[in-house]
């Protein structure tokens, strides 16, 4: 069950990274405006620079759900590192830039991986 759960959270995650790295790619200026920032060849180097880094979000869910799906080693490090990771991410941005939707979006998704593998570690023992 706890599987499951993770699977489809890894897979909702899979497509919002990958639309939001597409969108990066092939229209910059919303991307750069959604963040609040005027749009400029600075802010458009940014843009390129956040849709490569989505990318690389994006490829990890896919390896980890893989990984996952097939029961193989390896997948418990990756997804603690990920959940830690958005869990860093919208505390920081919330900090920083006060950007409340941050810290409920990616925190949450971030702390909600991290228990689930935890308890799912816990269920295979």
């Amino acid at each position: 069950m706890k599987k499951n759960i993770i699977l489809i959270l890894l897979g909702i995650s899979f497509v919002v990274e990958l639309a939001l790295s597409l969108l990066c790619f092939f229209n910059p200026a919303f991307v750069i405006e959604l963040f609040g920032m005027e749009y400029n060849p600075v802010s458009a180097f940014l843009g390129h620079i956040i849709g490569w880094f989505c990318l690389l979000v994006t490829m990890l869910i896919a390896y980890i759900i893989y990984l996952l799906k097939n029961d193989k080693a390896g997948y418990e490090t990756l997804l603690y590192l990920l959940g830690f990771w958005w869990l860093a991410l919208g505390i920081g941005v919330y900090f920083v830039f006060g950007k409340t939707d941050n810290l409920l979006l990616d925190s949450s998704k971030g702390l909600l991986l991290v228990v689930l593998n935890y308890l799912y570690g816990k269920e295979k023992v």
